[in-house]
C-alpha cells in the first residue's frame, strides 16, 4: 500500500503509522507492506484554524493536494491523507475546544474523522482569540517547551500526556478510514463525503 501523507510533522506521522499498524492487524492486512510518503502543503485555511469549518476544509484540501502530487511520482496511491488541528468555540459558551480532523482519500472517495475535543484553559482561548496568537506558541510559553507541536502538543501538555498529540490525531486516522475498511457496516456508495 502507498499512502500519501499531507504532513511532514513527526507527530503527525506517527499517528499515521500507528494507525495503520492498528487497522492492519484489526482488519487482517498483515501481510501488506506499507509505503508512507509524508509531503509539505498549504491551504487556503490560517495557520491556526479557529473553526470546525476550516479544520474540515484544509483536512480535505490537503489530502487531494497530496493525492494528485504523489500520483505524480507514483501509479498508483492507496490513499492519502490530510491533517489539519486547530480549535473551535461553541457560539453560545465562551470555552473553546482543542480538536484534530482528518480527510481520507482514496481517489473515488474520501471520509473525514475526527478525535475528541478538549476544552482549552481561558488564558489560551483569550490569547487565540482576543490576542491573535497562535496555539503552537502560546503553548510553547506556557509549557516552556520549544516545538511542542512537534512533540506532545497542547494536547499532550494539557492532560500531562495521558492524550499526546499523535494519539489524537491516530483516533482521528482511524475513524477517517474506517468506512473503507469496514465493509460489514459501510457499503460503497451508502457513507460518502466528497
Amino acid at each position: 500500500m502507498i499512502i500519501a501523507l499531507g504532513t511532514q510533522n513527526r507527530a503527525k506521522v506517527a499517528a499515521c503509522k500507528n494507525a495503520f499498524g492498528a487497522m492492519q492487524r484489526q482488519f487482517d492486512m498483515a501481510d501488506k507492506e506499507i509505503l508512507f510518503i509524508p509531503l509539505a502543503t498549504t491551504t487556503s485555511v490560517p495557520d491556526m484554524p479557529l473553526t470546525q469549518t476550516d479544520m474540515k476544509k484544509g483536512a480535505r484540501q490537503r489530502a487531494l493536494f497530496v493525492y494528485k502530487d504523489a500520483r505524480q511520482k507514483h501509479s498508483h496511491i492507496d490513499f492519502a491523507l490530510g491533517l489539519e488541528g486547530g480549535v473551535y468555540r461553541q457560539k453560545s459558551a465562551k470555552e473553546s475546544y482543542l480538536q484534530n480532523w482528518v480527510y481520507a482519500f482514496d481517489g473515488k472517495r474520501g471520509h473525514f474523522g475526527s478525535s475528541a475535543s478538549l476544552p482549552l484553559p481561558q488564558a489560551i482561548t483569550r490569547a487565540l482569540y482576543d490576542e491573535g496568537r497562535e496555539l503552537a506558541e502560546v503553548m510553547d510559553t506556557l509549557s516552556g517547551l520549544s516545538d511542542v507541536r512537534s512533540a506532545n502538543g497542547a494536547f499532550g501538555i494539557l492532560t500531562h500526556d495521558l492524550i499526546a498529540r499523535s494519539a489524537s490525531f491516530e483516533m482521528a486516522v482511524i475513524c477517517a478510514l474506517t468506512p473503507f475498511f469496514n465493509k460489514e457496516y459501510y457499503k460503497e456508495g451508502s457513507y460518502d463525503y466528497r
